[in-house]
């Protein structure tokens, strides 16, 4: 499995007390006055992606997609009713059941990456869609072929959850980062990438807000040959999405929801896609892949320049 180290948005660590590690094939960093807990956030990752990894064969995940029924644990049945949630908003953008063709067709994260043909992705088309999963209690069932694949939610979640810990320990000021998912406590500064130039940032976000949450997605992130085969896939055709550079998507406290949305609005019809946004009063900066851009008004507390 290939792990990726790049940060599509980055926290700017001014007291000197971050921390990182590597987990849930990305980097994860803290910034915490008490480094005890610091250690209590990393642990969360770990066991978290000792959950909810489709790359590591002895995860929860991975057990379902082999058996097609488990009966998991309610961190996992969490996570996979917050997406279903997240496939009724956005309309079936965001759909985790896609894992028959980002981890089957086009094999994303492994060595053996590669373009499918077009019979591969129509056959990997038919085991994708939100009624092939079923929920009763903690006990998920799949319909055979489909695969489950939560890298469009899963740091988000985690993040949230990192946060909630954080927050039930009486810490009012924290930052806690997984790449492009960041959630903050208290005031804080986020940089995000420019989407052409890897090493530029730009825009930056200055919050003082006692929550914020923020996550950008990309065609830079991962991709096979070229950012046209990026890994950003539409669940209904198989195809991999070309109208945005970047998207960033900002909240005040709930990372889960826009990791998802970030995800489903790479693929859904321009209009669609800010109506929704709109409606869910989630605010947003999207860079279009000829540099043009599209800002939201930000909450009040939150401050973006460009």
């Amino acid at each position: 499995m290939k792990i990726v180290f790049g940060l599509l948005a980055s926290v700017l660590l001014l007291s000197g007390a971050g921390r990182t590690q590597a987990h849930m094939g990305t980097l994860i960093s803290v910034e915490l006055e008490d480094q005890n807990l610091s250690d209590e956030v990393f642990s969360l990752f770990g066991k978290l992606d000792q959950r909810l990894s489709t790359y590591k064969s002895d995860s929860e995940i991975s057990s379902l997609n082999r058996n097609l029924e488990l009966n998991v644990s309610e961190v996992t049945r969490a996570i996979l009713e917050r997406s279903l949630e997240m496939n009724r908003l956005s309309d079936g953008a965001f759909d985790v059941t896609v894992g028959s063709l980002t981890h089957g067709a086009y094999r994303f994260g492994y060595d053996n990456e590669h373009l499918p043909s077009q019979p591969e992705l129509k056959n990997a088309e038919k085991l994708v869609g939100s009624n092939r999963m079923s929920i009763e209690g903690n006990t998920v069932t799949l319909l055979p072929g489909t695969i489950i694949d939560l890298g469009g939610i899963g740091k988000g979640y985690a993040v949230d959850l990192a946060i909630n810990l954080l927050t039930n320990k009486g810490v009012s000021k924290g930052i806690v980062a997984a790449s492009g998912d960041i959630g903050c406590l208290g005031e804080c500064t986020v940089t995000i990438q420019d989407p052409f130039h890897s090493s530029g940032h730009i825009a930056t976000v200055v919050s003082t807000l006692p929550r914020f949450s923020i996550s950008t997605s990309g065609n830079y992130e991962r991709y096979i040959k070229n950012k046209t085969h990026n890994h950003l896939i539409d669940p209904k055709t198989g195809k991999s999405q070309q109208h945005y550079a970047s998207i960033t998507l900002i909240d005040v406290g709930n990372n889960t929801r826009i990791d998802a949305l970030a995800t489903a609005v790479s693929i859904m019809e321009e209009k669609k896609a800010i109506a929704m946004l709109n409606k869910l009063k989630l605010s947003y900066l999207l860079i279009r892949t000829d540099g043009t851009m599209i800002k939201s008004l930000m909450p009040i507390g939150v401050l973006i320049t460009l």
